[in-house]
């Protein structure tokens, strides 16, 4: 069965990615009148490793994490653009 982790941390979400994951789902939505992506990532155990992430002992090879924040950097940039499109014609998120 697979866990769940969404987040808007780029960083985390590419070290996710390093891991294996599989980023599920890239969403825009506005927060504090900014948009912001949020990166739902799926992976049985995938908690364990927010654990790690979040207590400072996340190891990654440091060309493929490079790889990794590159692509996200990119779809969360074009996810905000897409969004920010929506919302200056008038839609709603």
């Amino acid at each position: 069965m697979d866990d769940y982790v969404s987040t808007t941390d780029l960083y985390e979400g590419a070290y996710y990615l390093t891991r294996g994951c599989e980023l599920v789902s890239i969403a825009g939505r506005k927060q504090n009148g900014k948009v912001v992506c949020e990166l739902t990532f799926c992976q049985p155990g995938i908690t364990a490793l927010q654990i790690t992430y979040f207590k400072g002992g996340a190891e990654v090879n440091l060309l493929s994490f490079r790889r990794s924040f590159g692509q996200i950097h990119a779809l969360a940039h074009r996810e905000k653009k897409r969004c920010r499109n929506i919302l200056k014609n008038g839609g709603a998120l």
